[in-house]
């Protein structure tokens, strides 16, 4: 098994919550709104540019309405 590098890992997840997001037709600042995030930190998490909590990813699920897996599916 061959495993990504980190900043890859961080991008896919972060690909997979903004397509949830739009798929939801959540705008970004609702769901920083709702997950108690920063807009900035939001932002960040679907571009991959920051690591992420497992609080934060918790929250992000919850909000979205999905596993928190289906944020992890990579």
């Amino acid at each position: 098994m061959e495993f990504m590098e980190e900043n890859e890992l961080r991008k896919k997840i972060g690909l997979n919550i903004r397509s949830i997001r739009v798929k939801k037709e959540l705008k970004q600042i609702d769901l920083a709104d709702f997950a108690q995030l920063g807009i900035d930190t939001v932002g960040k998490i679907e571009r991959g540019e920051q690591n992420f909590t497992i609080s934060s990813l918790y929250a992000i699920s919850k909000v979205l309405k999905v596993e928190l897996k289906d944020l992890l599916d990579v």
